[in-house]
């Protein structure tokens, strides 16, 4: 965060810290210096924003529980250490002496995978994928990097609580579900991927705002749609104002939730009853009306900007 926030100030460009966290109980308590540090830039005028989702537990690969020097000379290179007896003692020891918690297995659950016969472990953690194929957790770790050629997908509980109610609550936290676009079948549906793919937006309001009262409904739906929208520089949408693109979420306040979990993700929420894009209705009670009315939004400046980027 020094970091970026440096390079921020003087180059004189935005800086959004995307997706502000602690992960790790080591690092739970680095919060109040990390508001800190955001805080003081800007109050000294640095243009400093962030963003967040509102789960606990990350997606990434799988292969980010080994040391940084695996990777070196990329997939190639990794998997010739994966293959080499030597290379796989070294990252051991290095794993277990960075995560000597006899947990640290049960809390990183496997997502997706490419081959058909790895299939089954997606949507259990590697302490039980690893018993049922008889190793130990780390040589299934290894093994199944190697099999799969390093695309395993990973969903890791690392994160606090209420360490992401204080950053939600943040005037300058948006909320975003850092997801790429998933459905419940076919090919965007395959694997067992982050619920944050299927309910960002609907836990938020359920959780943080209905049953919590962190956020008020405003609050929430403002840190949803214009703020983002604001951020990103796009002009008209992300509030409903004459001349805006009617893009506009119908939903019941008191029932809206997020049916998906980490086990059983792919669900769509509830409480939803319309939602219009571009003014014309693409889903009506839970079910999608063949309309595909949305187009790819491109950022847009002043005729000043234009003038500027063709120099």
């Amino acid at each position: 965060v020094d970091e970026v926030i440096e390079v921020s100030e003087k180059a004189g460009i935005p800086l959004q810290i995307s997706h502000l966290k602690t992960s790790g109980e080591q690092n739970s308590n680095k919060l109040d210096d990390l508001f800190e540090r955001i805080e003081t830039a800007r109050k000294r005028g640095v243009d400093i924003t962030a963003d967040r989702y509102p789960y606990t537990a990350s997606n990434t690969g799988l292969s980010s529980v080994l040391p940084d020097w695996t990777f070196e000379g990329g997939t190639d290179g990794l998997l010739k250490r994966l293959e080499d007896p030597e290379s796989r003692y070294r990252m051991r020891k290095e794993i277990l002496a960075g995560h000597p918690e006899e947990d640290y297995f049960d809390r990183i659950m496997i997502s997706a995978v490419t081959r058909p016969e790895n299939r089954g472990y997606a949507g259990n953690k590697v302490e039980e994928c690893a018993l049922r194929a008889g190793k130990d957790p780390l040589e299934f770790v290894f093994d199944l990097l190697l099999q799969e050629r390093n695309m395993v997908d990973s969903i890791h509980f690392t994160m606090s609580l209420e360490n992401l109610r204080r950053i939600l609550k943040k005037d300058y936290v948006m909320i975003g579900s850092d997801s790429g676009a998933k459905t419940i079948e076919g090919p965007l549906g395959e694997g067992n991927p982050h619920p944050r793919a299927y309910g960002t937006c609907p836990r938020v309001l359920q959780q943080f705002v209905r049953e919590e009262g962190l956020l008020t409904l405003e609050e929430a739906v403002r840190k949803m749609t214009s703020d983002p929208i604001q951020r990103v520089g796009i002009r008209d949408r992300g509030l409903i104002r004459q001349g805006f693109a009617a893009d506009l979420v119908l939903f019941d306040p008191q029932t809206i939730r997020d049916p998906s979990t980490y086990e059983e993700p792919k669900r769509y929420p509830e409480g939803i009853r319309m939602v219009m894009v571009n003014g014309e209705v693409v889903v009506l009670n839970g079910e999608h009306t063949g309309k595909r009315p949305g187009k790819v939004l491109r950022k847009t400046g002043s005729k000043a900007d234009d003038r500027r980027r063709t120099k």
